[in-house]
């Protein structure tokens, strides 16, 4: 249920009116700036397990990003991020302590992008690959597989190359780690070259 709402809260958010944060037009008629180009970024964040089979509490989440928007309303972004302290509490998690890893390919869409100045919101859906680390005891898992990311956010530009973003996505994990969905809110600070 927490991601159902979640989703909604990102998607309304990257349709915010756009005269609410329009920036200033220059002569030409197109806004103060241009965002195209390459990125890099740091960031971090809390994941809301959503685990099959148990309770294995939430953790928190430190990511790095690189990227390029090659035009105003798309960029493509390589994303990891490491989830290391899911601590179990009941079912097949119950003493279990679980990392995760999580590197995505996604594609940013801006729909508002020539109308929203120094807010950007995007749309965002990506794949990659988890790889999980279990441990109970003495014994302990390693798996991996693939995973599907879904959600949306908005950029805020401080300057022309200096923004923050803030996000929050679904991971749908399949293959040998399909038992680990979690939604992940976030963000992360960036400076576009």
């Amino acid at each position: 249920m927490l991601w159902k709402l979640t989703a909604v809260v990102a998607f309304s958010l990257a349709w915010l009116p756009a005269h609410a944060v329009r920036a200033e037009s220059g002569s030409d008629g197109r806004e103060c700036c241009d965002y195209n180009g390459f990125y890099a970024g740091v960031g971090g964040g809390y994941a809301f397990e959503s685990f099959n089979g148990g309770n294995a509490g939430n953790s928190g989440v430190v990511n790095l990003r690189v990227g390029y928007r090659f035009l105003d309303f798309l960029a493509l972004e390589g994303l990891g991020e490491y989830m290391p302290f899911f601590n179990g509490k009941s079912g097949k998690y119950n003493g279990a302590h679980t990392a995760l890893w999580t590197g995505n390919l996604n594609a940013k869409l801006y729909p508002a992008a020539r109308w929203t100045g120094f807010v950007q919101p995007y749309l965002l859906a990506g794949v990659g690959a988890m790889f999980e680390n279990t441990s109970s005891g003495g014994n302990g898992s390693n798996d991996s597989g693939f995973v599907a990311r879904y959600g949306g956010g908005i950029d805020w530009f401080l300057t022309e190359h200096l923004y923050l973003t803030t996000d929050a996505a679904y991971l749908q994990p399949n293959g040998h780690v399909t038992r680990f969905d979690q939604v992940l809110v976030g963000g992360a600070l960036n400076y576009r070259f």
